[in-house]
């Protein structure tokens, strides 16, 4: 922090003391200076301690009160004055008048030398421009992270939030392209307008400058040398301190880097983020998480998975999504086959991420398009929520335009509702046949029985009841059943098959109704089962 008149008078190996000018104690100290002139004005700029002796202070009052308004006309951080060798104390006139114009005004002890004062002012500024310098490359590395995790998107809201200000970027027309921050569009109108003001007076090559107006501070950085490229505009209410202005243009430099960066380049960095993704998914660990800070993440957040399926060409989807995610500013890895796409995002971000990445596909493809969302994992386990994204995405393909979630799927969902119509047909024919042949134009008093036997666990009192029926006759069924099934109903593995058999042919019956009631919409894809829609969340 700057150093301040009263904290350097708190410092107690100097002995100072403020006598005047209580105040304007936290004026700032830019710099130490002495001068035993009557009149120093013309060699100060304001914002020094000066420090004197008073070897040519007048002995009128008059005069010395003359003496203390022409330093605080010119912006004198304080007057330390000596009270030890010429003055035993600080003149009373010198003091008064500190007061009367609000001028700091500093007792130095006899024994403490000005050298010792000059040396602590330099030091604190020394010490508060390393700080700043670090701070700079502080910032300037948190743009850098944005600019390779989010482009030009998370330039813009990085430096928005660092300098607290409103940034945007226009393009060579003027019209705006990103933005960031509170009026962004206020500001590219007013930023418009200047840049074409600068137009008509032939100033057209000299679009980097700054503004000061009534609605506040304002710079505009042009981003590149090439011919039509744009400009980084940056407002806020407070002017931009140096270190401030120097984030700017580096804001601005990444920007134009990003905006000339070839395509093989952008390739190339897609393909090391798949990779990435690939080495996370093998199991056994093998993959080194210190890379995920290079990407945005922490090898300590909690990530999640959303996978979708039939999303055409694996590159020309990832090239899609990632341009479509960079907008959010999230950190993401992507990767896609002929099969699907799967993102890898931090899990308090997936509903967004799965959100933005369904609808940037749907309106390149013109057709609903689903997927599935895995748990939320370390990143040591992201194999395990992309196996169930994957598995939740599979299950969605019979539900256009939903994204589900892997924790709402039941066992009948995950065993089943990922099957073919043939599959299932197969499941069930291969079980039930011989019951179908038996009951064939008869009441379905078996396949009743079948069924109320296997949900109720083979519970024979529960049955009963459920059938309405005596426990000997359900006996004399179920024997007449296992028969016919050549399959033993009282043994649980036995009746776990015939289940399976049962909520396949369950599952059949709703994709054959839910195809007659959309008989006039979109078509289902091919070879996969209806969901029951109960289960399926949309996000």
């Amino acid at each position: 922090m700057p150093l301040t008149i009263e904290q350097l008078c708190s410092q107690r190996d100097l002995g100072l003391r403020l006598v005047a000018g209580e105040q304007a104690k936290t004026n700032v100290i830019g710099w130490a200076h002495t001068s035993e002139l009557p009149d120093p004005t013309r060699w100060l700029e304001g914002g020094e301690l000066l420090m004197t002796l008073g070897l040519q202070l007048p002995d009128d009052p008059v005069e010395q009160r003359l003496y203390v308004e022409r330093l605080a006309a010119v912006g004198l951080a304080g007057l330390a004055f000596d009270a030890g060798v010429i003055h035993h104390a600080v003149p009373e006139a010198i003091v008064r008048a500190g007061d009367e114009f609000g001028l700091p005004i500093v007792a130095i002890p006899g024994p403490t030398p000005f050298l010792a004062i000059s040396r602590a002012v330099i030091t604190s500024i020394t010490a508060d421009q390393v700080a700043e310098v670090a701070q700079l490359s502080r910032n300037q590395e948190r743009l850098a992270g944005a600019a390779l995790v989010s482009g030009s998107s998370g330039v813009l809201s990085s430096l928005q939030r660092t300098l607290s200000a409103t940034a945007i970027t226009l393009d060579a027309s003027g019209e705006l392209v990103e933005a960031a921050g509170p009026k962004s569009k206020a500001l590219a109108e007013r930023v418009g307008k200047h840049l074409s003001e600068g137009g008509r007076r032939g100033a057209s090559r000299q679009r980097s400058f700054s503004h000061v107006d009534d609605e506040g501070y304002l710079i505009v950085q042009k981003l590149g040398k090439v011919k039509g490229a744009g400009v980084l505009a940056v407002g806020r209410r407070r002017q931009l301190q140096p270190n401030e202005r120097l984030l700017v243009a580096h804001a601005a430099t990444l920007l134009a880097l990003l905006l000339d960066r070839p395509a093989h380049l952008r390739e190339a960095e897609m393909r090391l983020r798949r990779m990435l993704f690939r080495s996370l998914l093998r199991p056994g660990g093998e993959a080194d998480l210190g890379l995920l800070r290079y990407v945005g993440f922490t090898p300590e957040q909690r990530v999640a998975v959303v996978a979708f399926v039939d999303t055409g060409a694996p590159r020309a989807a990832e090239a899609l999504v990632d341009s479509a995610l960079s907008a959010t500013g999230v950190p993401v890895l992507i990767m896609a086959n002929s099969k699907g796409l799967a993102v890898l995002a931090p899990a308090q971000s997936i509903a967004e991420v799965a959100e933005v990445a369904r609808a940037a596909l749907e309106r390149e493809r013109a057709q609903p398009l689903s997927g599935g969302v895995g748990g939320s994992v370390d990143v040591s386990a992201v194999l395990d929520s992309f196996r169930q994204a994957s598995a939740a995405a599979r299950y969605a393909a019979s539900h256009p335009g939903e994204v589900v979630d892997f924790s709402d799927l039941g066992i009948f969902d995950l065993l089943l509702g990922t099957q073919s119509r043939d599959t299932l047909a197969a499941i069930a024919g291969s079980v039930l046949s011989p019951l179908d042949a038996a009951v064939h134009g008869h009441p379905g008093d078996l396949l009743r029985t079948t069924n109320e036997f296997v949900s109720h666990g083979g519970q024979w009192e529960a049955t009963s009841a459920a059938l309405g029926v005596h426990r000997h006759t359900l006996r004399s069924r179920i024997d007449r059943i296992s028969a016919l099934l050549g399959r033993d109903l009282t043994s649980a593995s036995e009746r776990a098959e015939v289940w399976l058999a049962l909520k396949a042919r369950e599952l059949l019956s709703l994709t054959s109704a839910g195809a007659a009631d959309k008989a006039k919409g979109p078509s289902l894809p091919t070879g996969k089962a209806s969901a029951k829609p109960a289960r399926s969340k949309k996000r």
